[in-house]
């Protein structure tokens, strides 16, 4: 099993394994104690819905009740009911609104939102409701970044107005408004909100929301960009952090 994303929800800590050898992969339950070690947790282990689907990223809902994962190869999202005790069971299996779905964040009211690759020829965001037993509930369906390719992964502001994905693909970012009701917006029009160049592969929001972090695979970079009150995202060239070292790949602001 290859360990590729993680989430926690006060001392639990969810893992989320990718299949080998024609395995399946699955997610893994652990206790985070007070010094920081681990203790898996007995009958926490769940598999994926089937071998070889791709897993992207494992996280808990606000309320710490259910575990989203993506899976890129099926375009499934599967969801799991977590106890009072911390053992997940399931998964429910839910089709994606579009396919190949892959990074998500939740907004401020619990709402789901998957960015959607299409096998990298073309980048949507999909949201929906989440439901106690796990069910999902489609908002709005696949709303297109038209010029965009290959969406990876999502960042939402706290105030629960905006989301944003990296565009792998084209070297962009592309921003959303979110609608009280989950529903999503373009910024823009055509899904250009802000230009990266090379391979952005993950974002992350500073703690206040005024600055939005990309780390750019191709240039080795981190970049800057301020978030307007608007959403629309302004270019800091000099306050980004070159020089990384080759393969770094994920990011998280504090």
């Amino acid at each position: 099993m290859s360990p590729i994303s993680l989430t926690t929800q006060g001392d639990l800590l969810y893992v989320l394994n990718a299949g080998s050898g024609g395995s399946a992969g699955n997610i893994s339950g652990f206790r985070v104690g007070s010094d920081g070690s681990l203790g898996a947790i007995a009958g926490s282990t769940r598999s994926l819905s089937a071998a070889s689907v791709g897993p992207a990223q494992i996280q808990f809902d606000p309320t710490g009740g259910t575990l989203v994962v993506t899976e890129k190869a099926t375009s499934l999202i599967d969801t799991y009911v977590v106890g009072s005790n911390g053992i997940a069971s399931g998964p429910n299996v839910e089709a994606s609104s579009g396919r190949t779905p892959f990074g998500f964040a939740f907004d401020k009211r619990g709402h789901l939102i998957v960015s959607e690759a299409f096998g990298g020829t073309a980048s949507a965001l999909s949201s929906y409701g989440l439901g106690d037993g796990g069910g999902l509930d489609v908002i709005s369906p696949s709303v297109f970044a038209a010029s965009e390719r290959a969406a990876c992964w999502v960042v939402t502001t706290g105030n629960g107005k905006f989301a944003y994905t990296t565009n792998t693909g084209s070297g962009s970012i592309s921003g959303y408004a979110i609608g009280h009701d989950g529903s999503l917006s373009l910024l823009d029009s055509d899904g250009l909100t802000a230009v990266t160049g090379g391979a952005p592969i993950d974002a992350a929001l500073s703690r206040n929301d005024r600055f939005l972090f990309v780390l750019n695979a191709a240039t080795r970079r981190i970049d800057v960009f301020r978030v307007a009150a608007d959403g629309s995202l302004i270019a800091l060239p000099g306050a980004g952090i070159g020089d990384l070292p080759a393969g770094v790949n994920g990011l998280v602001a504090t």
